[in-house]
């Protein structure tokens, strides 16, 4: 299992079974999951990974387990793999009662290290309402820019330094 820690919150990968009771909102015995999850944001990632014909290796959907009570908080996770200019778009989401505690931080954090630890990626995209400013935070936090605004979403980039290895 793909797995990235942090201080307090563990990006753990989904799996095409969990990924479908995340989905189907439908927890089994061995799930352990947090007031308020799935959310309805949760669900449609889980969908993509649990329909998936093949294994979507690093670049899928994980799970937020929150260390300080082991249960599944949200989600984060990418779009599909590095496009032909290496560009990959993240979305990342939890339960209210987890706001505020840096989770959201950890979580794109794990994300962009996937990207460096994996390669391929030149620009990580990601995007938020413009009332998140929770959101913002955590992307700008990450180093990512606000690239532009529509009238609902504002627009973020992290572009990755090359690899300095030979």
């Amino acid at each position: 299992m793909t797995q990235s820690k942090s201080s307090g919150v563990d990006l753990l990968l989904l799996g095409r079974p969990e990924a479908a009771r995340i989905a189907a909102g439908t927890p089994g015995a061995q799930d352990r999951w947090a007031d308020g999850f799935p959310r309805g944001e949760d669900c449609a990632p889980a969908a993509r990974v649990a329909a998936a014909s093949a294994d979507l290796g690093p670049f899928g959907s994980y799970k937020l387990v929150a260390r300080a009570h082991g249960r599944i908080i949200g989600t984060a996770g990418f779009y599909g793999p590095p496009d032909e200019s290496g560009e990959v778009t993240i979305g990342y989401g939890m339960v209210e009662p987890e706001w505020g505690q840096g989770y959201g931080t950890e979580a794109v954090a794990g994300l962009v290290a996937i990207c460096r630890a994996h390669g391929g990626v030149i620009v990580i995209n990601a995007d938020t309402s413009l009332d998140n400013i929770g959101s913002q935070r955590v992307l700008e936090k990450n180093g990512f820019h606000r690239l532009r605004s529509s009238d609902s979403l504002h627009f973020y980039a992290l572009r990755l330094a090359p690899s300095q290895d030979g």
